[in-house]
């Protein structure tokens, strides 16, 4: 991998500031924010750090955190960006392909965040590996949390079908890789369901929650169609707040969030 993902380090941001992609990291923010407390200590490890603004989020909040990326430009512009965040501060960047990694670290994380789309990526025996890895650099009791898009999404099929696109509506829905269009460059792409992130971690994680993320927020590539309809986009938001803790919806959304917790 690697390369291919620079092209987006500059246009990142922009996606970022759309009304949809805004909301749907937001609920992300929100839910970090609320187990926060209940880690042991302050490290985080960002798999697939993007444009950064996890990264800004956290490293005021007494975060050592480390944000990793497989484009060695997106982990130069995090100090670009953010500049009040040096090596000397909080926020540090490493390169990390999570296609083909054998990290180790100096230290013990109490929080590994895997960031939007960053573990679909990559195929299914490099996220096996990977949740096989993380105990190794997780703090006791430490916490793997992960968005991640599921084969099957409500708003995609309905959308898609609506507009006659049928052979869209269901790309998901296979379980061997599709190439879809990231920002001009056609990447490998694999969906995962809830339940097979389960299944590979309980070796050595226990599920401490899935949660829907754009179940009633349509998908970002629907910002054009939304963009005079901010008033229905609230509705739909509000909408979102009531079903986040509907664990059963989430292998209908747009995204869910997984959270792990390192066995004892």
């Amino acid at each position: 991998m690697g390369a291919p993902f620079d092209h987006i380090a500059s246009y990142d941001p922009v996606l970022a500031q759309s009304a949809i992609g805004q909301l749907q990291r937001k609920l992300a923010w929100n839910y970090l924010a609320k187990i926060v407390p209940a880690l042991n200590g302050l490290e985080m490890l960002e798999l697939n750090r993007g444009n950064g603004e996890e990264a800004a989020l956290f490293g005021p909040k007494d975060f050592n955190l480390l944000a990793t990326d497989i484009s060695e430009e997106t982990c130069r512009l995090t100090h670009a960006t953010h500049p009040g965040y040096s090596l000397a501060n909080r926020i540090s960047t490493h390169y990390l392909d999570l296609d083909n990694f054998e990290e180790v670290f100096d230290k013990k994380f109490d929080l590994i965040f895997a960031n939007f789309g960053g573990l679909n990526y990559i195929p299914p025996d490099a996220v096996q590996k990977l949740l096989a890895w993380a105990p190794s650099v997780l703090s006791p009791r430490g916490r793997f949390v992960a968005l991640v898009q599921p084969r099957f999404c409500l708003w995609e099929c309905f959308s898609r079908l609506a507009t006659f696109r049928i052979t869209k509506a269901f790309q998901r829905w296979s379980e061997k890789d599709r190439l879809t269009d990231v920002q001009g460059v056609l990447t490998k792409t694999w969906y995962y369901q809830p339940g097979q992130i389960r299944s590979w971690a309980q070796k050595n994680f226990n599920v401490v929650a899935t949660v829907p993320v754009g179940i009633a927020l349509p998908p970002r590539y629907m910002e054009p169609f939304f963009a005079t309809k901010k008033k229905l986009l609230m509705v739909f938001n509000a909408l979102e707040q009531r079903l986040t803790n509907v664990a059963s919806l989430a292998p209908f959304s747009d995204n869910f969030i997984i959270d792990l917790q390192r066995k004892d």
